[in-house]
C-alpha cells in the first residue's frame, strides 16, 4: 500500500466531511454532551473513533469478506445498541422537567458514554465495506506499507476523533450559555431522536 501526500492530504477532508454528516453517532455525541458535560461527549467520540479504527483495519486488511460472515455477532451489537438508545430516549423524556445536578452529573459514567459510542458505531457492519471502498481511491491497496497503514489509521482518529469533538464541545457550550428554559424542549427532541434512532437501529435488515 503506497500513498503519496496528495492522496494522504486528500483523504483528511473527504474523511472529516464523512464524519461531520448527521448520523445516530453524532446526535450520541451532542445528546450526552449537553446533557452530561462534555467529558461525556469526548468518551463518546473515543469510543465511535475505536470502533472506526477496527472497520478501517478490517478494510485495509481485505477481511470485509470475514467481517460480513461475522454479521450476525455485529446484529447483535447493533441490537443492543438500539435498545440502549430507546432506553436512553425515554429516560431523557422522563427528566425534561428536572434540572440536573452537579453530583448526578459527576455520578454518570464516562465508561457508559464510551460503551456507547462503540456500540452505535459497531452496529453499523456495513462501515467496513464502505472503508474498503473509499480507502481504494487513495491508497494502493496492492502493496501494504506499514508506515502507510499507521498514516490511514491517525488519518481516521484525527477526522473523525476531531470532528466528534468539536461536536461536543459546542453542544456543551450552546447549553451552558443558553436559557434554562430550552432544556426541556432540548430534552423532548434530543430523546425523541434517540428512541427514532435505536428503533431504525433495531428494525432494519
Amino acid at each position: 500500500m503506497t500513498m503519496d501526500g496528495y492522496g494522504l492530504l486528500l483523504l483528511i477532508p473527504v474523511m472529516m466531511v464523512l464524519a461531520a454528516l448527521p448520523s445516530t453517532s453524532v446526535a450520541l455525541v451532542v445528546v450526552r454532551s449537553a446533557r452530561l458535560g462534555v467529558a461525556h461527549g469526548l468518551w463518546v467520540a473515543a469510543g465511535i473513533v475505536v470502533a472506526d479504527l477496527l472497520f478501517a483495519v478490517l478494510a485495509l486488511w481485505g477481511m470485509t469478506e470475514l467481517a460480513q460472515q461475522l454479521g450476525g455477532v455485529f446484529t447483535l451489537v447493533r441490537i443492543a445498541a438500539g435498545v440502549w438508545l430507546v432506553w436512553f430516549g425515554i429516560t431523557l423524556i422522563r427528566s425534561r422537567g428536572t434540572a440536573l445536578k452537579a453530583e448526578s452529573i459527576n455520578g454518570s459514567s464516562k465508561t457508559v458514554s464510551f460503551l456507547a459510542g462503540l456500540a452505535v458505531t459497531l452496529g453499523d457492519i456495513k462501515a467496513i465495506v464502505f472503508y474498503a471502498s473509499l480507502f481504494p481511491l487513495f491508497v494502493d491497496m496492492h502493496t501494504p506499507d506499514a508506515m502507510d497503514l499507521v498514516a490511514v489509521l491517525l488519518i481516521t482518529v484525527f477526522s473523525v476523533g476531531g470532528v466528534k469533538a468539536v461536536y461536543a464541545l459546542l453542544a456543551e457550550r450552546i447549553t451552558r450559555h443558553g436559557n434554562p428554559g430550552s432544556q426541556q424542549p432540548l430534552s423532548l427532541v434530543a430523546g425523541a431522536s434517540m428512541i427514532g434512532a435505536g428503533t431504525w437501529l433495531v428494525a432494519r435488515p
